[in-house]
């Protein structure tokens, strides 16, 4: 790649955390290229720098490889490039934003996922052909059945890894319908999560609720049925500018409080999405309790690229749900309380009566007994945290 030439992402459109990427690549007025994973460039020279096939990758002028939508986001940010910064400057905004942002590229992966792959009816010549497109660009039909063929099992072997099944499918339904209604009731008030301008909260919705809720045929019929504000949300995250003509008063502040709307939301996050992180740490401590000796920079596990330790019990919505473990959902928890520990003492204690009011408090002290990092793209356990 030639220095003067613009950054390249690979994902492709259907994918949650490209769609994540790309949302944060056009609000900071980044000019880039996108070329789907198919690209043959993807497999020769990408796929084999990061050690393994996952999206999205951004290639920068000069060659140097970030993967992970949070890397993307912190390389950019940290280069001072847009109009407007992803993590809010008030430090209680800034936890906010790190909680919102950790829900929406974890906690709303069993309705995108169930939304997508138990529609058949709806979905499924759209998804084919979808995913021919970015995964085998020059295929002919049999590439293509044999392609859609592996993705869609290894999908729906992954929807199932979150808790997906049959039995709670109408519980994941009623989730999504309730967080449907509170993110439509306050987007009533502001054309973003945090106020007037997009923030990391906003980026971490837009992975879930675009590439697979408000794209896949059935979802996005829903969608526009039943939060018309949420679809019309997920088209503004998707322009350049603020794109929010509607909004006759708003500006590109951040809120300073947490109006009633936001604190409905929070509450949510706490009562739907806690338990399972919840299960999560606590199988992550066994299991390292049972591990002492995995080296600083290794995951633990036979292969590298593993994303997942093991599988967790926990109890919702009058289900036993169980769920793959994955190190990266306590990286991005380690994000809001690192956040937390940054911030002066005053904004600590509002934060902490906040999470208190919310039901959240448990995220300030929830931690893995070591830190997970990001070393050469994979997710590996460092140092002993206190």
């Amino acid at each position: 790649m030639h220095k003067d030439q613009a950054p390249i992402l690979f994902g492709m459109p259907g994918s949650l955390y490209t769609a994540k990427a790309r949302s944060y690549l056009r609000k900071a007025r980044i000019a880039y290229e996108e070329r789907c994973v198919g690209d043959p460039r993807f497999h020769a020279e990408i796929a084999p720098k990061i050690g393994r096939f996952i999206m999205p990758v951004v290639e920068m002028p000069g060659g140097v490889v970030l993967q992970d939508t949070a890397d993307i986001i912190d390389h950019f940010e940290a280069a001072g490039q847009g109009p407007w910064r992803a993590a809010p400057e008030n430090p209680v905004m800034r936890v906010i934003a790190g909680v919102l942002d950790l829900f929406g590229g974890e906690g709303l992966l069993r309705p995108a996922m169930h939304y997508r792959w138990n529609f058949d009816a709806e979905n499924l010549e759209f998804l084919r052909a979808d995913f021919c497109a970015a995964l085998a660009p020059a295929g002919d039909a049999d590439v293509h059945a044999t392609v859609f063929g592996v993705a869609s099992a290894r999908m729906r072997k992954a929807m199932a890894a979150f808790g997906v099944t049959p039995q709670t499918q109408p519980a994941i339904e009623a989730s999504y319908g309730e967080f449907l209604a509170l993110f439509e009731a306050h987007l009533a008030g502001a054309p973003y999560l945090l106020g007037g301008r997009p923030t990391l909260a906003d980026y971490g919705f837009i992975g879930p609720l675009f590439a697979h809720l408000a794209r896949d045929p059935y979802p996005a019929q829903l969608m526009k049925r039943q939060a018309p504000r949420v679809w019309r949300w997920v088209e503004r995250m998707n322009a350049p500018d603020l794109n929010a003509g509607e909004y006759v008063s708003a500006d590109a502040s951040v809120f300073t409080e947490s109006p009633p709307t936001l604190m409905a939301l929070l509450r949510f996050v706490a009562q739907d999405f806690l338990p399972d992180l919840a299960a999560q740490v606590a199988f992550a401590n066994r299991w390292l309790d049972e591990r002492p000796d995995i080296e600083v920079g290794s995951n633990g596990c036979p292969r590298p690229g593993d994303r997942s330790i093991g599988f967790a019990n926990f109890a919702w919505r009058g289900h036993e749900l169980r769920v793959a473990v994955m190190p990266y959902r306590f990286f991005m928890l380690q994000r809001i309380q690192d956040a937390f520990a940054q911030a002066e003492q005053s904004a600590r204690g509002v934060i902490e009566d906040l999470f208190d009011d919310v039901g959240l408090s448990p995220l300030l002290t929830l931690r893995t007994r070591r830190r997970v990092e990001r070393r050469n793209y994979l997710e590996v356990w460092g140092a002993t945290q206190s």
